[in-house]
């Protein structure tokens, strides 16, 4: 059918303003004939066909940022942990990575500071990482948070209750020092005594021999970088944000806080901190370590504001994102077993009570060092052009290594603890624990290419992104726009929110958005025939 054939057998029911939209739609399929024709077919009879679209017209989809990751290599961990894992996971119905990722950061509030891992000299790497799992909410999160850091929260008590009557008593013989020298300094303002002010001096002495004692904590949920730097200082310059919820990336949204992330900076590397304070004397941290875990909502990272990446927040933290499983899940899965548990809490608490005198530092054997060698080469290279580090993963591909570093000695240690008295343990990392550690590369690389273009993406994008999924489940090259609302306006609400999804659909040749139906005003929807080319027949 020619387009002058359409127009004359139309011309008894189209009124003036139909017959311009015809033509507005003709001229948009301009120099495409067979394009035009298949449209108007859909236009004649009102019903959404297949017809054949020529694909020589569009140009290739282009593709958003969407990333395949891979599962939790959880063969990394000694029995007891893989066990807890494994069971947690089941228990929960939620993806393995959750519960190995808190299991890190358990780890890592266990023993960093006590160990260190040194693969050659002059570099050195704690053992203390920042951790983030994203996951959508209503999936169990809290829970298996829960599960695995329990033994924590219940080490911590215990150190609390045992350090509460000392805090008490020193407390006490602080304010009686302190009453003292109040009532010597008023006397000695009245009699100028030089002996009274030796006595003042003499007891100020005194005080400083007798610091303030505190119950020591393990953890920190939701601080201020000033009272997180307080805490540091208070807790022999090492604690754990640990949290369920994603407060502490919300507050790297803040324009309150910005300017005050050198704590989180130096806290990954141990790096001098110095913090002034307006209204009484600062802090001088030597050589301070702080771990972050934190299990959120991938929401939470979404829009950083420009400073947040320069300097380098998001390229210290190991990222998670896995697949859920919702809509898959069993209703009455078996429960973690006691024993399993036990075993597990028994481990961590053997690692939290171990106090060496000294940081032990670990070092790798011949053999680990080679494939070291390996590791840092197969990561070089993804700097180059077209390499995986070349754009925004740059600075967060510059840690990897050392990161990896990181867990095998967490690992190191752990799998010592798992099968002999930790008082016995090596300092030399074997092959086989430096095996299982480098076989997080490709893992973490596959998250971080995945949370980081979370990042970039906006209610837009994620609204697109549905779109696009609803419309090619149609399995058809021309679509109703109604029908499409009508499946995805529970989600999607507003119009303005629809145009700006099919915009961006249409910038990346996805669709194009026609006019069409019985009178040409019925917005329908032409899909990219390269996209359902393998549905044809």
């Amino acid at each position: 059918m020619t387009k002058e054939n359409v127009v004359k057998s139309q011309k008894e029911y189209l009124t003036v303003d139909e017959k311009l939209a015809l033509q507005e739609n003709r001229k948009k399929s301009e120099g495409n004939t067979e394009l035009f024709n298949d449209v108007v077919k859909a236009l004649e009879t009102d019903r959404v066909s297949k017809p054949s679209l020529s694909e020589e017209e569009w140009a290739m989809p282009v593709t958003f940022d969407e990333y395949d990751t891979i599962p939790f290599p959880i063969e990394i961990f000694p029995a007891t942990i893989q066990n807890m894992v494994k069971a947690v996971a089941i228990d929960t119905q939620t993806p393995i990575d959750l519960a190995a990722m808190v299991c890190i950061g358990v780890l890592s509030t266990a023993l960093s500071k006590k160990f260190a891992i040194e693969p050659k000299t002059g570099w050195k790497e704690p053992l203390n990482t920042y951790t983030a799992t994203l996951l959508p909410s209503g999936l169990r999160k809290s829970a298996v948070y829960n599960a695995m850091t329990k033994v924590l929260y219940k080490y911590a008590q215990e150190l609390y209750e045992e350090m509460e009557p000392k805090s008490e008593k020193r407390k006490l013989k602080r304010q009686a020092l302190e009453k003292r020298i109040d009532k010597l300094q008023t006397d000695y303002a009245k009699t100028n005594n030089p002996e009274l002010l030796q006595e003042i001096e003499a007891i100020s002495d005194e005080l400083q021999k007798h610091p303030e004692l505190s119950a020591p904590k393990l953890t920190v949920d939701n601080e201020t970088s000033e009272n997180l730097v307080i805490e540091l200082k208070k807790n022999n310059e090492k604690i754990s944000i640990m949290s369920p919820e994603g407060d502490l990336f919300i507050k790297f949204n803040d324009p309150a806080e910005k300017g005050k992330h050198d704590v989180y900076l130096k806290g990954y590397s141990g790096d001098h901190l110095q913090v002034g304070r307006v209204s009484r004397s600062g802090e001088i941290l030597t050589e301070p370590l702080l771990t972050i875990c934190i299990v959120a909502q991938p929401t939470v990272v979404q829009n950083f504001p420009s400073y947040v990446h320069e300097r380098g927040i998001p390229a210290r933290f190991l990222f998670s994102m896995p697949n859920d499983n919702q809509g898959f899940r069993e209703p009455f899965p078996p429960s973690t077993a006691v024993e399993i548990s036990r075993a597990y809490k028994e481990l961590i608490r053997k690692l939290l009570m171990f106090t060496p005198n000294e940081t032990i530092c670990l070092r790798l054997s011949e053999d680990s060092i080679n494939i070291l060698k390996d590791l840092i080469m197969d990561v070089e290279k993804e700097f180059r052009d077209n390499g995986i580090f070349e754009g925004h993963l740059r600075f967060w591909g510059s840690k990897l290594v050392g990161q990896i570093l990181r867990v095998a000695g967490l690992l190191h240690v752990a799998h010592s603890a798992d099968s002999s008295n930790l008082e016995e343990i090596t300092s030399e990392v074997s092959l086989d624990i430096c095996k299982k550690a480098f076989l997080l590369k490709d893992y973490f690389i596959t998250h971080a290419q995945k949370v980081f273009g979370v990042m970039k993406r906006n209610d837009t994008f994620n609204d697109a992104i549905y779109l696009r999924d609803k419309i090619l489940n149609e399995k058809k090259l021309v679509v109703d726009k109604q029908t499409i609302h009508q499946k995805t306006k529970k989600r999607i609400q507003g119009k303005d929110r629809f145009s700006r999804a099919y915009d961006l659909l249409e910038y990346h040749s996805y669709i194009k958005q026609v006019k069409g139906g019985k009178y040409g005003n019925k917005g329908m929807i032409l899909v990219n025939p390269a996209l359902l080319k393998n549905d044809s027949n």
